[in-house]
Order: structure tokens, then sequence, then C-alpha cells
């Protein structure tokens, strides 16, 4: 009886080999075509070098494929313990249950529908990108050792992509100055089921790597009509669009023009801690921030230009992290993106006091402290205008 059960692992194992990477995931495609819906449990990993610390969100995702939705093909059901993010093929909407707060988008474009976490290497993107990737013969692709996760035998594949990186579930080109550019994507897929349980990115120039475990399938769930609306939600929740929210929000920021600027005192990165009630500058430019937002990250020459061309002439120029509780990381992130203002940190609660919670934020201050200039985003013209107009010399 062993020997019998000996010899059918041997056949299996010969039968597996037989496979070609190819065939293997062809077959994955066509699980994933065949799907009309799907629930699973899913937990996205943002992970740093040199950073103890490690972002997790973890939700129960749900998709619809037979949505006659044009932008990406399916309508979505998000719950995660902030709330809940929905796509019912025409409308998105986010529910937020700490603030009891729905925000809606009634013609939403696709980078809106796809800026979820969740949506990050779900299930529907790699039903849109793993066909790319078999068809695009510069991208190299390697089966490697079968693995385990989760008790369960899995098939392993890794991606290589020149030049291109993985955005809205498009491959997108990287810019002309980012020559030798390459993108990882790692890919386990369950030989039991043929649907993937895990991806793994990366790229050749960041330090941040992305991971995320799918789990716990069931492509027989169902949702009940009413989650495709945001009525259904209890009375007192604040229901708006998501461009007068943040209208509101812009507003509620440009009203503190004219008031004075709330005391700080930080510890900054390479250098003495700075108190706001001590600086006698003629100008203070505060640049609220954290790593890896795309806005800040192009606003540092910018910024850069404005604190030498101004700094003989009164201005001093300061970046707050405000989201972090230490500085593990930051000085070497700042050298990496050749930020030369002065950074501080700790500036959760200053950012609270201004009102912020977007970034880069910008404020400019005179020497009594009065708020002069408030910006959401860098409006370079508009802030060097304000710059000209107050400071002396």
């Amino acid at each position: 009886m062993k020997r019998t059960l000996v010899f059918m692992a041997m056949i299996s194992l010969c039968n597996n080999y037989a496979q070609s990477s190819t065939e293997i995931l062809n077959k994955t495609i066509l699980k994933l075509n065949s799907l009309k819906t799907i629930e699973y449990n899913t937990s996205v990993k943002f992970l740093y070098k040199n950073e103890d610390e490690n972002t997790t969100y973890k939700a129960n995702c749900y998709f619809d494929f037979t949505s006659k939705d044009t932008l990406i093909g399916a309508k979505y059901h998000f719950v995660s313990e902030a709330g809940e993010q929905v796509f019912n093929g025409k409308q998105k909407f986010d529910s937020n249950n700490k603030n009891q707060r729905v925000l809606y988008e009634n013609k939403p474009h696709k980078y809106q529908v796809n800026s979820s976490i969740f949506s990050l290497r779900s299930l529907n993107e790699i039903r849109t990108i793993l066909p790319v990737f078999l068809k695009d013969a510069t991208i190299v692709r390697t089966q490697n050792k079968d693995t385990i996760i989760n008790n369960v035998v899995c098939y392993k594949f890794n991606f290589v992509i020149p030049n291109r990186y993985i955005s809205e579930g498009d491959l997108t080109a990287v810019s002309e100055n980012m020559k030798g550019y390459k993108s990882y994507y790692e890919l386990v897929i369950s030989k039991e089921e043929k649907l993937p349980v895990f991806v793994k990115t990366k790229n050749s120039i960041g330090d941040q790597v992305i991971t995320v475990s799918l789990s716990d399938f069931n492509i027989s769930a169902t949702r009940d009509q009413s989650i495709w609306s945001y009525n259904r939600f209890p009375e007192g929740y604040l229901i708006l669009s998501e461009r007068e929210y943040f209208k509101r929000k812009r507003m509620k920021t440009e009203n503190k023009i004219g008031q004075k600027a709330p005391y700080f005192m930080l510890p900054m990165i390479d250098g003495d801690p700075v108190s706001l009630s001590k600086l006698n500058n003629e100008l203070i430019l505060l640049e609220f921030w954290f790593p890896y937002c795309i806005g800040c990250v192009k606003a540092v020459p910018d910024i850069n230009e404005i604190q030498e061309k101004y700094k003989e002439k009164g201005l001093a120029v300061y970046g707050i992290e405000f989201t972090k509780s230490d500085d593990k990381g930051l000085e070497k992130y700042i050298k990496k993106q050749k930020v030369n203002i002065p950074t501080l940190y700790k500036g959760k609660k200053t950012a609270a006091s201004y009102g912020t919670s977007a970034a880069p934020t910008f404020y400019l201050l005179n020497k009594e402290k009065v708020i002069l200039y408030v910006s959401i985003g860098l409006n370079i013209e508009e802030l060097i205008k304000v710059i000209e107009g107050n400071i002396k010399g």
C-alpha cells in the first residue's frame, strides 16, 4: 500500500514538472476569467528597509465580475476596521466608522476607483495584468521551487519588468531619466485552487516592498443589493461628495490666514530642537510632509531652490514630518531625496493643531508668526509671489 502511495505521488510530481510555466499561468488566467464573483480576505503590508515598524492593512474583499463597468471591469465591496469602500459600477463611495462619514463620487475616474489599498495587487488587478505578463517578451519570467503557504502547496513565479511599473492595473512606462529601472513581481499560486495566494512587489530604486496575502476564497459569495447604495448608512452619518468635502477642508485651512500660527517645539534631524517662538526670521515657510508622498517628492527641488534664493533675505524654511513617532529611517530618506531644508519630526500633534491632514501643505508666516499664506499642494508661482510681496530687500 505504501509503495502504491509513493508511486502515485511520484507520478503526480512528474506531471507537475511536465507542465510548463506558461501552461500553469494560463490555467490561473482561465480560472480567474471564469469567476463571476469571489470573496476573500487580504492582508496588505508595506515593508521599509532599515525600519522596525511596518504597516499592515486587512480587509474582506468582494468582487463582482458581471459588472458592465468599463473602468475596471468589476464591482467591489471592501470591509476593513476603518469602514467600507464600494464601487458599484458607476459610483464610488467610502465610509469612515470613526468619523461617521461617507464620501461619494458619482462620476469617478479610473484612478479614483483604483485608489483603495485593497485594489493593490488584488485578484482583479492580477486578473488584468497576468495576461499582459505572458504576452510581453521583454518581461523575464522564472519559475522557482514550489513553496508551502498555510499548509497549501503552491507554484512560485518571479517576473522582472524593465522600465515599467504597475499602476491602476496597467504597466506604465517610467520617465526617460530613469534608465535601468526594473519592477520585480513575485506571484505564488495555489496548486489546488489555481488562484494567487501571495504577491510581492518592489523596484530597483526604492526601499519599499509591498506584500499581499490572499486567503479564504469563496467563489459562491453574494452581496445584498442594498450594499451598492450609500443611502443605507444610519441617520447621523455625514454624506457628501468628495469634491465638497475637500472644498470644505481647503476653505477651513485657508480661513487660518490672518491668525496667529500655533506654537510648536520639535526635534530636528541632525540639529537642535526648533521652537517657533524663538524664530526671528522675516518670513517662515513650513512644509508638512511624510515619506513616499508623491507631491512631497516632486516639491523637493522647488523648495530647495526657494530656500537657497531667499535665505539671505530673511526666509527660514522647515519641513515637518507628521506621521512618524520617531526619526527612524528619516535621515537616510531625506538624503536619498536630496532634501536640503531642515527637517523636524514628531509633528503629528503640530499638524493637528494647524488643521493639516494632507501633504504637502505649506504655511507662510511673518515675523510675528501670523499666517500669511496656506496651500494644500505646491503652487510654486503663487508661493513665490507671496514671498516676494512680503520679504524685505
